[in-house]
């Protein structure tokens, strides 16, 4: 490997260690492995419960511009661990893969190459490079998958040895990287699960989804207000883990009141609204940026644009007794809570209920812009109402 390329190897692993989302470092993980070796495409697989999952899918030929649509596209569909294709076959034999032309395959090989996405697509897969994502005790946790590599002028190429080498050695310390992430994400599912035993619609797949919703509207609403890129992507990291644990309070909150098929009576519903100030008190660091935001989320996501909403300015007592005051209003509701009510909101309307059916996409979104200007914040409605096909995309992906 050519001095230069290891230094770019180490640089691009300090840059992948201080990530710590699981999400937002596959995406980092595939794209600087892609322009490093100036592929077209790729596709990060994670293995789970012997199969191989889609996760981050990047092309630059078919998805141009917003990205965002893109990050979901396919991510429901899974691969097995064996020759029937490229990427099974390398997660199960632990052997990256180098080809020059899928099309040209020997038949005298364990796997074979599957050409239905070319043909479905009108894409052309011709060079390929596949190598496994293996902790240090050798594991494969995930296989990294990039296509068609391209020359200066534009014209697909065939891959090198030394790229084989230098994506090797990237994956081994992407692998690291994305363990240590992704058990830390396991331990925030683990919370939403502990929340889920008292409240059956807090589900963890409904906390992926509020999770997803909220970091590409901020995504687009930070790009409105011309914030910069470098803290987008930090924030990022803090807003999704923040989303995901919004009802972390209902904790405290009986399973009598939670767990209720009926209508609450006006004591129960005051007894449930306390759920945001008990979540909001479980971060209590104010050194801390992500406790800051997680509380700020927790306690304010049902504010109101317009002020109707709770906890407002609240006070706790000696004896722990919670009195609400009146509520937050316009911009001071803090960003990250005016996201994230428009995500849960969407997302519990969208599903079903046992008091109730899913609605349709075209009923929350009409339901959403009603409420412009009175439960939500408008600008931000006028954002999200233009996210119909990534929020779609995201309740694929999380869909069960």
């Amino acid at each position: 490997m050519p001095i230069r390329d290891a230094q770019y190897l180490l640089s691009l692993v300090e840059e992948i260690y201080a990530i710590e989302e699981l999400d937002s470092l596959l995406e980092a993980v595939l794209t600087k492995a892609r322009r490093f070796l100036r592929a077209d495409a790729g596709t990060l697989y994670l293995k789970s419960n012997h199969k191989l999952f889609f996760s981050f899918i990047q092309n630059d030929s078919m998805f141009s511009g917003d990205q965002a649509e893109a990050r979901y596209v396919y991510s429901s569909r899974s691969l097995k661990l064996d020759g029937a294709s490229l990427a099974g076959y390398v997660a199960k034999t632990g052997e990256s893969v180098m080809i020059d032309d899928v099309y040209d395959v020997q038949s005298d090989v364990d796997y074979s190459f599957n050409p239905d996405f070319d043909r479905k697509s009108n894409y052309r897969t011709k060079s390929m490079l596949i190598v496994p994502l293996k902790i240090p005790r050798g594991a494969v946790v995930g296989v990294l998958q990039l296509i068609n590599a391209m020359d200066e002028s534009g014209n697909v190429v065939p891959f090198s040895r030394d790229d084989e080498l230098y994506l090797n050695q990237f994956a081994q310390y992407a692998a690291s990287a994305i363990e240590k992430a992704r058990l830390s994400k396991e331990m925030v599912l683990r919370m939403v699960d502990v929340t889920s035993l008292h409240d059956p619609f807090e589900t963890a797949q409904h906390a992926k989804r509020v999770g997803a919703y909220s970091v590409e509207l901020f995504d687009k609403w930070a790009t409105r207000k011309h914030v910069a890129d470098g803290k987008i992507a930090r924030l990022r990291d803090y807003l999704k883990t923040a989303a995901m644990l919004h009802d972390i309070g209902k904790v405290a909150i009986s399973d009598s009141i939670l767990k209720r098929r009926g209508t609450l009576t006006l004591e129960e519903h005051d007894e449930l609204k306390k759920h945001t100030v008990l979540g909001g008190q479980l971060f209590r660091r104010r050194e801390s940026y992500w406790d800051v935001l997680s509380r700020d989320v927790a306690e304010r996501h049902h504010e109101h644009w317009d002020g109707t909403g709770y906890p407002g300015d609240y006070s706790v007592d000696d004896t722990g007794k919670i009195t609400f005051g009146p509520g937050k209003k316009g911009t001071d509701i803090p960003w990250s809570a005016r996201i994230v009510a428009i995500a849960d909101v969407y997302d519990a309307l969208r599903s079903q209920r046992v008091y109730k059916e899913a609605w349709s996409q075209d009923t929350v979104f009409a339901y959403i812009q009603g409420h412009a200007g009175t439960q939500f914040d408008p600008m931000m409605v006028g954002i999200f109402l233009g996210m119909r096909d990534v929020v779609e995309s995201i309740r694929r992906k999380y869909s069960y």
